[in-house]
């Protein structure tokens, strides 16, 4: 009976010591697992990371060559604008020089015909 009894404890302690030793096994695969879980969710991140970064520059040179390509549209319509603004000014400046000279014509002509009279 005490032979039995002692066996038992010897028992109970060897299952514990079996299951404390199982559970250390089983946190180090977990924790392997987990490391190597990271290390996959780390490199994925960062092949993500790197074609983000790439798309963004990509369509930041895009941007670009669209504002540069605005900028000079934007530029060649402001020289045309000015271009036709010398024209009209040119033509009122001789319609008014053409204007002068009538008025001033007009001008003598009476002060020589109201010099007769």
């Amino acid at each position: 009976q005490e032979k039995l009894a002692k066996e038992e404890r010897s028992s109970a302690l060897n299952l514990h010591k079996l299951s404390a030793q199982w559970r250390a096994v089983l946190r180090e695969t977990k924790d392997k697992e987990l490391r190597r879980d990271v290390e996959i969710l780390s490199q994925t991140f960062a092949r993500v990371m790197d074609c983000k970064d790439s798309s963004l520059a990509a369509d930041l040179e895009e941007a670009e060559e669209q504002h540069a390509q605005a900028l000079r549209s934007h530029l060649h319509n402001i020289d045309r604008l000015l271009q036709l603004q010398r024209c009209r000014l040119a033509c009122l400046e001789e319609g008014y020089g053409a204007q002068l000279e009538a008025l001033q014509a007009e001008f003598e002509a009476e002060r020589c015909r109201g010099g007769e009279g």
